[in-house]
């Protein structure tokens, strides 16, 4: 009889919080064990003043069965950060495991935060569950991106085992919004999806107005990428969500949304990003 499976997850947790000091944003605590791994925060020309950008590494080569990880980001008043990742993500076959990623991130009165990482790639028999919970205090702002893409690199037929997902975003009184998917890799193969993508901003003083000012955005995606929008405007949300059949699709349009949502949730122009 074959011995049952002995689970060998170790729970790892990061943590960063940023601070500002005239006007001016700073990386003012940091905790970061294997495989967390950032580089140095810095500030780019064209950038509002004192807003800081920082890049999320790994230094594992991806997320394994069995992971177990957790990163809390917290930004004190008035600080602003574009938050990413270097490059997208591999979720490896987690060989009867289960993979877990948390973020949770806290933005302080008046500050402002993007937290736009790279898709998470899903190698097949990649077991995924994955959370992104959002806490905004008073006046504060925020651009959230979650997306993922199947891949096989072998070309075999094969997918991802399962997937379930969670973004959840509120303030001091506790969540405004829980949005919930869950997929399994044979109906992702079924439907023909190649990638999925979630973007949220939050703190919208008028959503149906931002709203309106992505529409050209929505419009110029072409007729092989869906693309779909709502508002909350009674809880200042407006979400996107976009399927299309190839990651690098995914990652232009995205690209264009995050520099027109910036500018229309805060009036703000981004300077130009590369990887």
């Amino acid at each position: 009889m074959k011995p049952d499976r002995v689970a060998t997850s170790r729970p790892v947790r990061a943590e960063l919080q940023f601070g500002t000091v005239h006007g001016r944003t700073y990386l003012g605590r940091q905790r970061t064990p294997h495989p967390f791994h950032i580089t140095r925060p810095f500030h780019l020309p064209g950038d509002p003043a004192g807003l800081a950008t920082l890049y999320l590494q790994s230094s594992s080569g991806g997320l394994y069965g069995d992971d177990d990880l957790s990163l809390s980001v917290r930004l004190d008043a008035q600080a602003y950060l574009h938050l990413t990742t270097q490059a997208a993500t591999v979720v490896h076959d987690a060989k009867g495991g289960l993979t877990q990623q948390a973020v949770r991130l806290e933005v302080g009165p008046g500050g402002f935060l993007e937290y736009l990482p790279d898709p998470l790639i899903l190698f097949p028999g990649a077991n995924c569950h994955t959370l992104v919970q959002l806490k905004l205090h008073e006046g504060a702002k925020a651009v959230i991106f979650d997306s993922f893409v199947a891949h096989d690199p072998m070309a075999l037929g094969r997918s991802f085992e399962r997937l379930s997902n969670c973004v959840s975003i509120g303030g001091a009184s506790g969540p405004q919004l829980v949005d919930r998917m869950q997929a399994s890799g044979s109906l992702w193969q079924r439907k023909g999806l190649g990638c999925i993508a979630t973007v949220w901003l939050a703190g919208c003083s008028d959503a149906d107005q931002i709203a309106e000012a992505l529409a050209p955005v929505i419009a110029s995606a072409g007729t092989d990428i869906y693309l779909g929008i709502d508002t909350l405007p009674d809880r200042g949300l407006v979400g996107l969500r976009l399927m299309a059949p190839h990651g690098h699709q995914m990652s232009h349009i995205l690209q264009r949304i995050a520099v027109a949502a910036r500018l229309a949730l805060t009036g703000w122009h981004s300077a130009a990003r590369s990887k």
